[in-house]
């Protein structure tokens, strides 16, 4: 058997998730051959997560559940998990808790890592799930909201970042993406899913600086420490989250974002040259080989996300960590 494989979930009130995503967890860790332990982190959970955790630690016991606690927030949870961590070499796998994993993900991450050397972080890309009830108005806020997720290609980056992916070419993906398009791709991760080689590449941003989200700040910390090939999405991993439904929901996650964004710009200035790299643009090109209707969704889209955008910059709470709190999850 290879070397452990640690599986690292914060939750925060996921009672309605967390069955499901350790459930497709266990499903895929089925391929693979070696031993697991599994945290997850209870960060100032106010439903039932704490009793499903337990009997999920019960359930699925060749997942090693080993359940933690601490002060509210993700950062906090994922800070826990490491410290809990005492191997250096062992990769380490970060998932959301209220994500499904597709079969056959984690063995991609897995892959990547042990193929490319100087790759420190693997990403999975996220893809909504499909609406299934019969609310009218959510259905079509979710065709319109989660548009993106199931067309990798809709955006690109703004300058010239082939540098950042030198296994486009020598090593090419197939699924979701080609050689022309992840040339082009954003150099970061999504924070949904991702591999890290060890716990030596982890690091977390300063309380002081404001940022609260886990894949704003590493994504840049990585490409610094690391270098341009630091970095790599595998876009046939695929895991998928709730569809976004509604518009309030949408408009707050993206404004923790936003402001997360802003307080990194301001509080790191020796990101400053990753930062402009990672700004992104619409792939008009790609967008106009679309069929009409996907033409139009994105187009709404992209209204709903410029209108967004005024209103971040005029809000009154710009606070990313009590926006990320938002009431109703």
């Amino acid at each position: 058997m290879k070397n452990k494989l640690y599986f690292a979930i914060p939750v925060y009130n996921e009672e309605n998730n967390l069955k499901e995503c350790i459930k497709s967890l266990y499903k895929d860790s089925l391929l693979l051959n070696r031993k697991i332990i599994t945290f997850l982190c209870l960060n100032g959970c106010t439903d039932n997560s704490e009793k499903i955790a337990i009997d999920l630690k019960q359930k699925y016991l060749k997942l090693n559940i080993q359940i933690l606690r601490s002060k509210k927030g993700k950062l906090n949870a994922q800070e826990k998990i490491i410290k809990n961590i005492h191997s250096k070499k062992d990769y380490i796998i970060f998932l959301d808790s209220d994500i499904e994993i597709k079969r056959g993900c984690i063995k991609k991450l897995i892959s990547e890592l042990d193929k490319h050397r100087k790759i420190m972080i693997v990403g999975a890309i996220p893809i909504a799930k499909e609406y299934v009830n019969k609310n009218l108005w959510k259905k079509l806020m979710s065709k319109i909201l989660n548009i993106r997720s199931s067309h990798p290609s809709w955006e690109k980056s703004r300058y010239d970042v082939k540098r950042y992916h030198p296994y486009a070419l020598s090593d090419p993906q197939y699924k979701n993406t080609n050689s022309e398009h992840e040339l082009q791709s954003k150099i970061f991760f999504h924070g949904r899913m991702f591999a890290l080689r060890s716990k030596l590449v982890w690091a977390n941003p300063s309380k002081k600086s404001g940022v609260v989200g886990d894949d704003t700040f590493l994504s840049d910390n990585i490409l610094y420490r690391y270098g341009k090939n630091s970095i790599r999405n595998r876009y046939d991993a695929i895991v998928y989250y709730k569809p976004f439904t509604s518009l309030l929901y949408h408009y707050c996650v993206y404004k923790r974002v936003y402001y997360d964004l802003k307080n990194l710009e301001k509080s790191y200035p020796k990101f400053k040259k990753i930062r402009r790299l990672s700004k992104l643009k619409i792939n008009k090109e790609y967008i106009n080989k679309q069929d009409k209707k996907t033409k139009i969704l994105f187009y709404i889209y992209e209204i709903i996300r410029k209108i967004e955008k005024f209103l971040f910059k005029y809000s009154f709470e710009k606070d990313p960590a009590k926006i990320w709190y938002y009431s109703k999850k």
